[in-house]
């Protein structure tokens, strides 16, 4: 006996269900090691800055296309071929370019200051992509958002060690729970 329109349609929808799912572990599991990586970056950069804050452009720069190097491999790595590659490098430009614009717009600016735009666009380009797409990837931007604004705004006299571990913390922390699921 023949499945009814209803019965074929249902099971459709189980299927697309099913891919949709199998897709989001599989987005979560390639964006995990992305994660731990600019987790590390982020301890690395805010550990150095609070040893050197005079050279904090400096360790930024070095921090963020050594990021860069290491997570073009670890995307071209993934599979996806060159196509993932260019976006990624196009999206850590484009995040640097808007961080450097806002710095030409609003300096001069503290040191703390100038640490926080890096962060807060990328939590909100987790909880955009959250909204769209992945909802844990809300969570992240959300946490991420959260600590660092707590960071700036209350912890001032401990602002790096705790932006190393607020930001670094929370992206390693991020990319360990995807790998898990």
């Amino acid at each position: 006996m023949l499945p009814t329109a209803e019965e074929a349609a249902q099971a459709l929808r189980e299927i697309d269900a099913i891919k949709h799912r199998a897709a989001g572990f599989q987005d979560y599991r390639a964006e995990s090691s992305q994660l731990i990586l600019w987790g590390l970056v982020y301890l690395a950069g805010f550990s150095l800055t609070a040893c050197f804050p005079q050279h904090a452009l400096l360790v930024w720069v070095l921090a963020v296309f050594a990021g860069m190097g290491l997570g073009a491999y670890l995307a071209f790595r993934s599979g996806l071929g060159v196509g993932i590659l260019w976006r990624y490098i196009a999206l850590i430009l484009a995040i640097l370019a808007f961080v450097i614009a806002l710095y030409v717009v609003f300096w001069p600016i503290t040191v703390e200051q100038s640490a926080m735009p890096g962060p807060l666009l990328v939590a909100v380009l987790y909880i955009l992509r959250g909204i769209q797409l992945r909802p844990r990837y809300t969570v992240i931007g959300s946490v991420l958002g959260l600590l660092s604004m707590f960071g700036y705004v209350f912890l001032l006299p401990v602002f790096w060690p705790w932006m190393a571990m607020a930001c670094g913390g929370t992206l390693i922390l991020s990319g360990l729970w995807l790998r898990s699921h």
